[in-house]
Protein backbone atom coordinates (compact mmCIF):
# COMPACT_ATOMS: atom_id res chain seq x y z
CA UNK A 1 0.00 0.00 0.00
CA UNK A 2 1.05 3.46 -0.92
CA UNK A 3 1.88 6.20 1.99
CA UNK A 4 0.25 9.13 1.44
CA UNK A 5 1.43 12.42 2.47
CA UNK A 6 -0.90 15.04 1.00
CA UNK A 7 -4.58 15.55 0.84
CA UNK A 8 -7.52 18.73 0.20
CA UNK A 9 -8.73 20.18 3.71
CA UNK A 10 -12.73 20.94 2.48
CA UNK A 11 -14.61 22.46 5.41
CA UNK A 12 -18.00 24.12 3.87
CA UNK A 13 -16.86 25.99 0.44
CA UNK A 14 -13.09 26.14 1.75
CA UNK A 15 -10.74 24.01 0.15
CA UNK A 16 -7.02 23.90 0.53
CA UNK A 17 -4.50 21.21 -0.36
CA UNK A 18 -1.63 20.31 2.43
CA UNK A 19 1.22 18.42 2.58
CA UNK A 20 1.65 16.18 6.09
CA UNK A 21 4.25 18.53 7.83
CA UNK A 22 1.54 20.49 8.01
CA UNK A 23 -0.09 18.63 10.22
CA UNK A 24 0.66 17.36 13.79
CA UNK A 25 -1.62 15.60 16.26
CA UNK A 26 -3.08 19.07 17.69
CA UNK A 27 -4.18 20.53 14.90
CA UNK A 28 -5.47 17.36 13.53
CA UNK A 29 -8.04 16.66 16.73
CA UNK A 30 -8.93 20.68 17.00
CA UNK A 31 -9.23 21.16 12.88
CA UNK A 32 -8.50 18.85 9.79
CA UNK A 33 -10.13 15.23 11.33
CA UNK A 34 -13.08 14.68 9.30
CA UNK A 35 -11.95 17.00 6.94
CA UNK A 36 -9.47 15.66 5.08
CA UNK A 37 -9.76 13.54 1.03
CA UNK A 38 -7.55 12.08 -1.37
CA UNK A 39 -5.83 14.54 -3.55
CA UNK A 40 -6.51 12.55 -6.46
CA UNK A 41 -8.77 14.18 -9.60
CA UNK A 42 -12.64 12.99 -9.20
CA UNK A 43 -11.64 10.77 -5.95
CA UNK A 44 -13.25 11.49 -3.06
CA UNK A 45 -11.88 9.03 -0.80
CA UNK A 46 -11.96 10.68 2.78
CA UNK A 47 -8.29 10.36 4.90
CA UNK A 48 -7.05 9.95 8.64
CA UNK A 49 -3.54 11.35 10.00
CA UNK A 50 -1.40 8.87 11.17
CA UNK A 51 1.25 10.09 13.79
CA UNK A 52 4.63 8.54 14.24
CA UNK A 53 7.39 9.05 17.24
CA UNK A 54 9.66 8.01 14.46
CA UNK A 55 9.23 10.64 11.75
CA UNK A 56 7.04 8.90 9.58
CA UNK A 57 3.27 10.39 9.60
CA UNK A 58 1.53 9.91 6.99
CA UNK A 59 -2.25 10.31 5.69
CA UNK A 60 -4.53 7.24 5.39
CA UNK A 61 -7.59 6.11 3.76
CA UNK A 62 -10.35 6.52 6.36
CA UNK A 63 -12.29 3.13 6.90
CA UNK A 64 -14.71 2.51 4.39
CA UNK A 65 -13.90 4.92 2.44
CA UNK A 66 -12.37 3.79 -0.98
CA UNK A 67 -10.47 5.03 -3.48
CA UNK A 68 -11.75 5.43 -7.33
CA UNK A 69 -10.20 2.40 -9.48
CA UNK A 70 -8.65 4.73 -11.39
CA UNK A 71 -6.68 6.63 -8.34
CA UNK A 72 -2.93 5.94 -7.05
CA UNK A 73 -4.17 4.74 -3.98
CA UNK A 74 -6.43 2.47 -5.04
CA UNK A 75 -6.70 -0.55 -3.27
CA UNK A 76 -8.46 -3.78 -3.21
CA UNK A 77 -8.71 -6.26 -0.22
CA UNK A 78 -8.22 -9.68 -0.96
CA UNK A 79 -9.09 -12.17 1.43
CA UNK A 80 -6.11 -14.28 2.50
CA UNK A 81 -5.69 -18.23 3.67
CA UNK A 82 -3.05 -17.00 5.88
CA UNK A 83 -3.05 -15.62 9.47
CA UNK A 84 -5.47 -14.67 12.25
CA UNK A 85 -9.64 -13.23 12.00
CA UNK A 86 -11.12 -11.61 14.90
CA UNK A 87 -14.20 -13.71 16.20
CA UNK A 88 -16.06 -12.23 18.86
CA UNK A 89 -15.08 -9.83 21.87
CA UNK A 90 -13.84 -10.88 25.31
CA UNK A 91 -14.40 -8.87 28.22
CA UNK A 92 -12.11 -9.30 31.43
CA UNK A 93 -10.13 -7.30 33.81
CA UNK A 94 -6.53 -7.02 34.90
CA UNK A 95 -5.10 -7.27 38.40
CA UNK A 96 -3.43 -4.57 40.00
CA UNK A 97 0.23 -6.25 39.51
CA UNK A 98 -0.16 -6.28 35.82
CA UNK A 99 -1.22 -2.47 35.83
CA UNK A 100 1.45 -1.32 38.42
CA UNK A 101 3.73 -2.89 35.61
CA UNK A 102 1.89 -1.03 32.55
CA UNK A 103 2.77 2.28 34.61
CA UNK A 104 6.04 1.50 35.10
CA UNK A 105 7.08 0.30 31.28
CA UNK A 106 5.12 3.82 30.29
CA UNK A 107 7.01 5.69 32.50
CA UNK A 108 10.56 3.90 31.21
CA UNK A 109 9.36 4.53 27.64
CA UNK A 110 8.61 7.74 28.13
CA UNK A 111 11.90 8.60 29.35
CA UNK A 112 14.03 6.77 26.46
CA UNK A 113 15.83 8.80 23.94
CA UNK A 114 15.04 8.64 20.42
CA UNK A 115 17.63 6.21 19.80
CA UNK A 116 16.32 4.15 22.48
CA UNK A 117 12.87 4.14 21.25
CA UNK A 118 14.01 3.26 17.62
CA UNK A 119 16.05 0.30 18.98
CA UNK A 120 12.89 -0.53 21.22
CA UNK A 121 10.44 -0.22 17.94
CA UNK A 122 13.08 -2.52 15.82
CA UNK A 123 13.06 -5.17 18.58
CA UNK A 124 9.01 -5.01 19.19
CA UNK A 125 8.75 -5.32 15.41
CA UNK A 126 11.02 -8.38 14.69
CA UNK A 127 9.19 -9.73 17.96
CA UNK A 128 6.03 -9.68 16.53
CA UNK A 129 7.02 -11.06 13.09
CA UNK A 130 7.75 -14.29 14.62
CA UNK A 131 5.29 -14.26 16.46
CA UNK A 132 3.30 -14.00 13.23
CA UNK A 133 5.52 -16.49 11.82
CA UNK A 134 5.37 -19.06 14.56
CA UNK A 135 1.07 -18.40 14.40
CA UNK A 136 0.64 -18.79 10.42
CA UNK A 137 -1.74 -22.03 9.46
CA UNK A 138 -1.37 -22.83 5.94
CA UNK A 139 -4.98 -23.39 4.61
CA UNK A 140 -7.25 -21.83 7.18
CA UNK A 141 -7.06 -18.83 9.96
CA UNK A 142 -6.77 -18.59 13.09
CA UNK A 143 -9.98 -16.87 14.92
CA UNK A 144 -9.02 -14.48 17.80
CA UNK A 145 -11.38 -12.85 19.95
CA UNK A 146 -10.72 -8.74 20.20
CA UNK A 147 -10.36 -8.04 24.14
CA UNK A 148 -12.00 -5.33 26.03
CA UNK A 149 -10.71 -4.55 29.33
CA UNK A 150 -12.87 -3.35 32.03
CA UNK A 151 -11.86 -1.01 34.72
CA UNK A 152 -15.06 0.37 35.65
CA UNK A 153 -16.96 -1.21 38.77
CA UNK A 154 -20.37 -0.58 37.64
CA UNK A 155 -19.34 -3.38 34.43
CA UNK A 156 -16.98 -5.67 36.83
CA UNK A 157 -18.60 -9.08 37.40
CA UNK A 158 -18.50 -12.53 38.06
CA UNK A 159 -18.28 -13.84 34.56
CA UNK A 160 -15.15 -11.77 33.26
CA UNK A 161 -12.08 -13.34 31.94
CA UNK A 162 -9.00 -12.22 35.00
CA UNK A 163 -6.00 -13.02 32.86
CA UNK A 164 -4.37 -13.03 29.68
CA UNK A 165 -5.55 -9.78 28.58
CA UNK A 166 -3.43 -7.09 26.59
CA UNK A 167 -3.20 -3.60 28.56
CA UNK A 168 -2.30 -0.94 25.74
CA UNK A 169 0.21 1.90 26.35
CA UNK A 170 -0.10 5.16 24.55
CA UNK A 171 1.34 8.90 25.07
CA UNK A 172 -1.14 11.60 25.66
CA UNK A 173 -0.84 12.04 21.23
CA UNK A 174 -1.81 8.82 20.41
CA UNK A 175 -5.01 8.22 21.60
CA UNK A 176 -7.32 8.14 18.84
CA UNK A 177 -11.48 7.22 18.03
CA UNK A 178 -10.91 3.47 18.52
CA UNK A 179 -9.37 3.66 21.72
CA UNK A 180 -13.12 5.17 23.04
CA UNK A 181 -14.43 3.16 25.99
CA UNK A 182 -11.11 0.94 26.31
CA UNK A 183 -8.99 0.77 28.89
CA UNK A 184 -5.37 2.23 28.09
CA UNK A 185 -2.60 3.32 29.91
CA UNK A 186 -1.47 6.89 28.94
CA UNK A 187 1.44 8.90 30.00
CA UNK A 188 2.34 12.78 29.29
CA UNK A 189 3.73 15.47 30.84
CA UNK A 190 2.03 16.58 33.89
CA UNK A 191 0.79 20.36 33.51
CA UNK A 192 -1.92 21.12 35.71
CA UNK A 193 -3.80 20.18 38.90
CA UNK A 194 -7.27 21.36 38.87
CA UNK A 195 -9.23 20.53 42.46
CA UNK A 196 -12.88 21.02 41.73
CA UNK A 197 -13.82 19.64 44.91
CA UNK A 198 -12.42 16.95 47.39
CA UNK A 199 -14.07 14.37 45.04
CA UNK A 200 -13.46 15.71 42.02
CA UNK A 201 -10.22 16.06 40.57
CA UNK A 202 -9.00 16.56 36.60
CA UNK A 203 -5.17 16.02 35.64
CA UNK A 204 -3.97 17.81 32.85
CA UNK A 205 -1.24 15.90 31.10
CA UNK A 206 0.60 17.23 27.57
CA UNK A 207 2.20 15.61 24.83
CA UNK A 208 3.37 17.63 21.59
CA UNK A 209 1.42 20.16 22.28
CA UNK A 210 -1.76 17.54 22.84
CA UNK A 211 -3.64 17.78 26.23
CA UNK A 212 -5.32 15.13 27.47
CA UNK A 213 -7.41 15.28 30.84
CA UNK A 214 -6.82 12.81 33.91
CA UNK A 215 -10.45 12.66 36.18
CA UNK A 216 -10.91 11.12 39.21
CA UNK A 217 -14.69 11.40 39.94
CA UNK A 218 -16.72 9.95 42.83
CA UNK A 219 -16.22 6.82 41.72
CA UNK A 220 -13.08 6.91 42.20
CA UNK A 221 -12.85 8.18 45.85
CA UNK A 222 -16.09 5.85 46.63
CA UNK A 223 -13.56 2.75 46.75
CA UNK A 224 -10.63 4.45 47.73
CA UNK A 225 -11.46 6.45 50.56
CA UNK A 226 -7.83 7.55 52.23
CA UNK A 227 -7.04 9.65 48.62
CA UNK A 228 -9.92 11.82 49.69
CA UNK A 229 -8.18 15.63 50.18
CA UNK A 230 -4.56 14.08 49.32
CA UNK A 231 -4.63 15.32 45.42
CA UNK A 232 -3.18 18.96 46.75
CA UNK A 233 0.27 16.87 47.15
CA UNK A 234 0.36 16.19 43.30
CA UNK A 235 -0.16 20.51 43.14
CA UNK A 236 2.53 21.15 45.20
CA UNK A 237 4.92 18.50 44.34
CA UNK A 238 4.41 20.01 40.45
CA UNK A 239 5.24 23.42 41.78
CA UNK A 240 8.54 21.96 43.84
CA UNK A 241 9.42 19.68 40.07
CA UNK A 242 9.69 20.82 36.11
CA UNK A 243 9.34 18.27 33.58
CA UNK A 244 7.09 15.64 35.13
CA UNK A 245 5.83 12.19 33.67
CA UNK A 246 2.06 11.45 34.12
CA UNK A 247 0.91 8.56 34.19
CA UNK A 248 -2.45 6.90 34.74
CA UNK A 249 -4.79 3.74 33.64
CA UNK A 250 -8.23 4.02 32.98
CA UNK A 251 -11.36 4.13 30.86
CA UNK A 252 -10.78 6.42 27.46
CA UNK A 253 -13.72 9.12 26.81
CA UNK A 254 -14.13 12.10 24.95
CA UNK A 255 -15.47 15.70 26.05
CA UNK A 256 -17.03 17.84 23.61
CA UNK A 257 -17.18 20.67 25.65
CA UNK A 258 -13.07 20.63 26.24
CA UNK A 259 -12.88 18.67 22.70
CA UNK A 260 -10.54 16.56 24.59
CA UNK A 261 -9.84 12.88 25.14
CA UNK A 262 -10.17 11.74 29.10
CA UNK A 263 -8.91 9.02 31.07
CA UNK A 264 -11.05 8.55 33.98
CA UNK A 265 -9.47 6.13 36.80
CA UNK A 266 -11.18 3.91 39.21
CA UNK A 267 -8.18 1.87 40.70
CA UNK A 268 -5.90 3.35 43.59
CA UNK A 269 -2.95 1.45 41.67
CA UNK A 270 -3.97 3.35 38.71
CA UNK A 271 -1.42 6.59 38.35
CA UNK A 272 1.94 7.04 39.04
CA UNK A 273 3.64 10.74 39.25
CA UNK A 274 7.10 10.62 37.77
CA UNK A 275 6.98 6.73 39.13
CA UNK A 276 5.96 7.62 41.94
CA UNK A 277 3.11 7.04 44.13
CA UNK A 278 0.40 9.53 45.97
CA UNK A 279 1.18 8.08 49.11
CA UNK A 280 5.17 8.14 48.80
CA UNK A 281 5.05 11.67 47.63
CA UNK A 282 2.84 12.47 50.91
CA UNK A 283 5.28 10.56 52.94
CA UNK A 284 8.31 12.84 51.51
CA UNK A 285 5.91 15.91 52.31
CA UNK A 286 5.72 14.86 55.90
CA UNK A 287 9.18 14.37 56.25
CA UNK A 288 9.95 17.63 54.94
CA UNK A 289 7.57 19.42 56.79
CA UNK A 290 8.84 17.75 59.77
CA UNK A 291 12.39 18.53 59.73
CA UNK A 292 11.03 22.33 59.03
CA UNK A 293 9.27 22.59 61.99
CA UNK A 294 12.37 20.50 64.17
CA UNK A 295 14.42 23.67 62.74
Amino acid sequence: MISIYEANYKKKEKQELIYIDSVNPANYIDKYRGNLYCATANCSAKLAYVHKENDSDHFRTWRGSPHIETCLFYFEKVATREGKRTEGQVTGIVSDERIKNSLREAFLLEMMSKEQKKRQRERDKERRKRKREREKIRGGTKKEAAQRIVSNPDEINENLISGGMRLYKKSADALKEKDLGETRTVTGQLKRVLINSSKSIVIEVEKNNVQVNIKFEEAFFAANKSYVGMFHHIERYLNEHRNLVFSATGEVRFSKISNRYEIVVFNSVGFLIHNKTLNRIVVEHSLIDENKEAN
